[in-house]
């Protein structure tokens, strides 16, 4: 499988864009070879012509000799030409192939990737700049290999030419020419560094740049008139990137000119040691070195010169800049992935009759405190649950666990009395659906962006039409200029948006589709104030028993930390320290007169005009 390696190299690149676009490699692979021989060709058939040229003009040789390495020289240069012209066009097809077959895998590699790592910003710009234009780098790795063998070819071809001649200034021209691999080599590398670092900059640059454009930040940017501010950062890291490409590419051009005069004064040593063998004659009265043959050469140093000062420095650096990023490759492909990350959940809903949480140790990788500590719970069907707890105590890190997102985790999660380590990636998906604070608004119509709550049964209109009733977003639909077919997002052009309060009732309509038996809500009231959210989880529950025909086949769970809602639940779950500190009814945990009694204490002047409210207060500000 594409991306299935766990070490790629340079043959490995070769070898997928073979399988690839088989045609194209082949038919790229012969003009390569072409045109590798065609620059010494291109040297005897100068020579020739001008020897023949001078012979003629002396009445030393016949005027027709002139015209094959004529004809020649003239083919050559249109072989140049249109051959470049076709093989861009060949890239173009080969690199639509690639791309249809690459990006799937693309995503289908993203997705297998444990949760985990996408919880650390290095493992993320890891992945980033290995996934980066990755159908390019098939093709580029191909191009690059070829391309530098073309200019080795000719290299060597002159050299051969240039030995055959004065063997000792072919060895001079070698060795004057190493210092120029060398530093390109090494630029190669600080290259791929810089380009490291600025990923991580213009990811800020990114994020900075949609709070400042972005529709869902305008009504913020004008209220608090943080776009000056936010302005600023922005260009200050824009203008640090800037600066830093800008001087790499200063950096790029010096050692480029530099390699370039370094094959330029080894040419000047070269053409300075033929002038002899092409001026003095020898014992026997003739010159070592024609006249033909002596401007062929001169000719093709300044050719090198120039292929030098910029082919050369573009291979080498290109060359070290690949092995760099394969590095990367590497790391990415290192990464412990789900096979079944990203398959459907399973069609048949299991029964759920309890959870367990049996002294459940966690913390996350890379750090060092346990978020849960021999942590104890057990829920049982039919009931509603509230997890509260300070930020950071856990109250999501067990969300995390229940569906399946971390599994190193020390001790058990028991499902029906069964480890949840022992169930497929499509059964722990059937078996629970979420509704997170910063739940997704997708880029899709009204209709899917419910349907998408289940994703085996989105064609249901019937269902989805029943959430909006029951959720309270009829008259919202009825509003929208394509109704249930109207996109709700800026994105498209005939596109709409939501008001805050809508879009959580739409998340809340993904939940009533899904038929998991376990429904969490990870605070995705958080936006609303205390009695709003309150009212939202009262009638939140009372769906949930509706929607479900064996009403004693399902739990669900409300995270939250304001506590005015968690009256509600059968049982209120306190963590505190990493495990259950305390559990019981609302009444109970009052007169416990414990840690949830001074929380919500606390919090009381947010609710002490509740009961003062009017019965229709509106439910979703």
């Amino acid at each position: 499988m594409l991306l299935g390696k766990k070490k790629y190299n340079y043959m490995t690149m070769l070898i997928i864009y073979f399988k690839m676009v088989p045609a194209a490699v082949i038919i790229k692979f012969i003009k390569n070879i072409i045109v590798s021989v065609l620059p010494t060709v291109n040297i005897i058939m100068i020579a020739k012509f001008i020897d023949s040229a001078v012979a003629a003009v002396n009445k030393t040789g016949e005027v027709n000799a002139i015209f094959p390495p004529l004809f020649i020289i003239i083919t050559i240069m249109l072989v140049n030409y249109y051959i470049e012209i076709l093989i861009g066009m060949l890239n173009t097809r080969a690199g639509n192939k690639i791309k249809k077959i690459v990006q799937p895998a693309m995503a289908e590699k993203k997705a297998s990737v444990k949760f985990r790592y996408y919880e650390n910003q290095e493992n993320v710009d890891i992945i980033n700049r290995a996934m980066w234009h990755f159908e390019m780098n098939i093709q580029g790795f191909f191009d690059q290999v070829f391309g530098a063998w073309n200019l080795v070819a000719q290299i060597i071809g002159f050299v051969i030419i240039l030995g055959l001649q004065l063997w000792w200034a072919s060895i001079v021209f070698t060795v004057t020419c190493v210092p120029s691999f060398i530093i390109a080599y090494k630029f190669g590398k600080k290259q791929y560094d810089v380009d490291k670092e600025m990923t991580k900059i213009d990811r800020k640059v990114g994020y900075i740049f949609g709070i400042l454009t972005g529709r869902d930040t305008i009504e913020e940017r004008y209220i608090y008139g943080y776009t000056k501010r936010m302005n600023k950062e922005y260009r200050d890291k824009y203008e640090f990137a800037r600066i830093a490409r800008k001087n790499m590419d200063r950096k790029r051009w010096i050692v480029m000119k530099l390699t370039g005069n370094l094959a330029f004064i080894s040419g000047v040593i070269v053409i300075a040691l033929l002038i002899p063998s092409a001026i003095f004659p020898d014992a026997s009265g003739a010159v070592r070195l024609s006249i033909g043959m002596f401007t062929a050469l001169v000719n093709a140093i300044f050719g090198l010169s120039w292929q030098m000062s910029w082919n050369v420095s573009n291979f080498i650096s290109d060359f070290k800049y690949k092995l760099e990023y394969l590095k990367d490759l590497n790391k990415f492909l290192e990464f412990e992935e789900d096979e079944n990350a990203a398959c459907l959940p399973d069609a048949n809903i299991p029964e759920l009759k309890s959870i367990e949480f049996k002294n459940i140790s966690f913390k996350y990788p890379g750090t060092e405190p346990y978020i849960l500590k021999n942590f104890n719970a057990k829920l049982a069907s039919g009931r509603h649950y509230a997890i509260v707890g300070v930020n950071g105590a856990g109250k999501t890190t067990l969300t995390k666990l229940i569906t399946g997102l971390y599994t190193e985790y020390d001790g058990e999660i028991l499902i029906n009395g069964k480890d949840l380590k022992e169930y497929t990636q499509a059964e722990i998906k059937a078996l629970s659906a979420v509704v997170y604070q910063d739940f997704c608004h997708y880029p899709l119509d009204f209709y899917n962006n419910i349907a998408i709550g289940n994703a085996n049964d989105m064609q249901n209109r019937e269902k989805v039409e029943n959430a909006v009733d029951i959720i309270g977003l009829s008259e919202a639909v009825d509003k929208l200029p394509k109704k249930y077919e109207t996109p709700i997002t800026k994105v498209k052009e005939d596109g709409v948006d939501l008001s805050g309060g809508e879009w959580q009732r739409v998340a809340l309509a993904r939940l009533i589709v899904n038929p998991a038996p376990l429904k969490i809500l990870d605070e995705p009231t958080a936006a609303l104030d205390p009695i709003s959210e309150s009212k939202v989880y009262e009638q939140f529950g009372e769906i949930v028993n509706q929607n479900h025909v064996n009403k004693s086949n399902n739990i669900t769970i409300f995270i939250s930390h304001r506590l005015g809602s968690t009256k509600l639940a059968d049982e209120i779950i306190v963590i505190s320290d990493g495990i259950a500190a305390e559990t019981g009814t609302f009444d109970e945990l009052i007169q416990k007169n414990g840690i949830y009694a001074e929380m919500f204490e606390s919090q009381s002047e947010w609710y002490k005009d509740a009961n003062k409210q009017e019965s229709g207060v509106e439910i979703y500000a």
